[in-house]
């Protein structure tokens, strides 16, 4: 079905050729359009002499008594009319249409001429210029194009509020369906729209169709860029065996302050605090590496320990040495997300327990901004210390050393802080 009802009913035709084509659109002076079998009068003031540059299209007759020239549509052409008249030399371009196309050709400069357009019809094609400043009158516009856009040329614009309003509701929609980047441009009826992000196929088809628009997908800025990743890995301790019930948010400091002057001047300004609650606040690490999106990194702060597991294998016994990882491990990476960086990152923590390794993982992400330092993980853990005492010489003693030496058991509470910071590298 087609967007204008274009009736090839003969009848109507007739009709519409009665009427002056002016009175639809504009049409230049030296043009002259008609549909085939359609004749017109034209007046030429002193009219000397005349030639026809294509016979076939039209049939022609001079008519003194009135100083007009009449001429028929005979063929489906064009042709030039060349008149010598009282002016000078003119030159008439005529053009012939089929009935049907004549028809569309008019019922659509009648169409696009509502929307307060200007249109100058040159044969079989014309040209319409204008302002929009309605959204419906917009989308209508849009829909008469893709239909016709052989056919006619648009050199319209778009009233600037009109335009922001469409552009803003793109922008509104992929922002919150977590585009990164979108710029959209207008050129003439045409808003082309560049966006970075996730490619939400359903999303674009939906705007596309909707608003009218063209989405092109460019490659992320971002993966193009190298980042400098540091980390602060503080831990804070309770000397006196008691439970920690103080955060770092407690000190008087930031963040940002940590990564500027370090863990000295953290420690400095809270000195008196530290002491009262017999509190020791020291830098386990500061890594720093170079890092790009979509490549995992892994950092560990620990070494490998031996065990040796025993076990009989028949009449042999086997004592394999094992090697575990005690300590700290850290695994990040970073993709784009939103518009903003996101550190995905695994926290493995394991220390030596009697036999055995103990220990715990993490497994989280967090939005990152560029310069702007944030507390990743909080790692709390408890050790047992025992320890001995007895006196010179007697502890030697076997059953003896018993009754004058000591046994007691030390804890120490202890909370590992990971902070992170993400710069990019010029």
């Amino acid at each position: 079905m087609k967007l204008l009802n274009l009736t090839t009913s003969l009848l109507f035709v007739k009709v519409l050729l009665v009427l002056p084509s002016a009175s639809f659109a504009q049409v230049s002076p030296s043009d002259v359009i008609l549909a085939k079998g359609e004749q017109k009068e034209l007046p030429f003031e002193g009219l000397k002499n005349f030639s026809v540059g294509n016979p076939e299209v039209i049939s022609y007759k001079w008519m003194p008594k009135t100083g007009k020239l009449l001429v028929k549509g005979k063929k489906v052409g064009f042709t030039d009319l060349v008149v010598w008249g009282k002016s000078g030399k003119e030159i008439v371009s005529i053009y012939v249409l089929s009935k049907q196309k004549f028809l569309k050709t008019f019922q659509l400069a009648d169409a696009l001429k509502n929307l307060n357009l200007t249109i100058d019809i040159k044969g079989p094609v014309m040209t319409a210029a204008g302002t929009l400043s309605d959204f419906a009158d917009y989308l209508y516009l849009q829909k008469i194009k893709g239909q016709f856009q052989e056919q006619v040329f648009f050199k319209i614009n778009l009233e600037p509020k009109l335009r922001n309003h469409i552009v803003g509701q793109i922008y509104k929609r992929l922002y919150a369906n977590g585009f990164s980047s979108v710029s959209c441009q207008a050129d003439w009826l045409d808003i082309m729209c560049f966006y970075e992000g996730q490619n939400n196929e359903a999303l674009l088809k939906q705007l596309a169709s909707f608003y009218r628009v063209s989405f092109v997908q460019q490659d992320s800025r971002l993966k193009h860029q190298n980042y400098r990743l540091k980390l602060k890995l503080i831990q804070l301790e309770q000397m006196d065996g008691r439970e920690i019930h103080m955060g770092l948010d407690k000190l008087q400091a930031t963040v940002q302050e940590l990564f500027e002057n370090g863990i000295r001047s953290l420690i400095d300004r809270n000195i008196v605090l530290l002491t009262q609650m017999k509190m020791d606040l020291s830098s386990l690490a500061e890594p720093e590496l170079v890092v790009n999106l979509n490549t995992p990194q892994i950092i560990e702060i620990g070494s490998q320990i031996p065990y040796q597991n025993i076990a009989t294998q028949g009449a042999t016994v086997i004592a394999p040495i094992d090697w575990r990882f005690a300590g700290l491990r850290i695994k990040t990476k970073i993709t784009e997300s939103y518009g903003k960086l996101l550190v995905n990152y695994e926290t493995e923590f394991s220390r030596p327990v009697d036999q055995a390794i103990s220990g715990s993982k993490e497994v989280s992400s967090v939005l990152l901004e560029l310069g702007k330092p944030i507390k990743i993980f909080q790692i709390g853990y408890q050790t047992t210390a025992k320890s001995r005492k007895g006196i010179p010489f007697i502890s030697d003693i076997p059953i003896l050393k018993h009754l004058f030496e000591s046994k007691s058991d030390q804890k120490t509470y202890k909370h590992i802080y990971g902070y992170i910071v993400l710069e990019a590298v010029e």
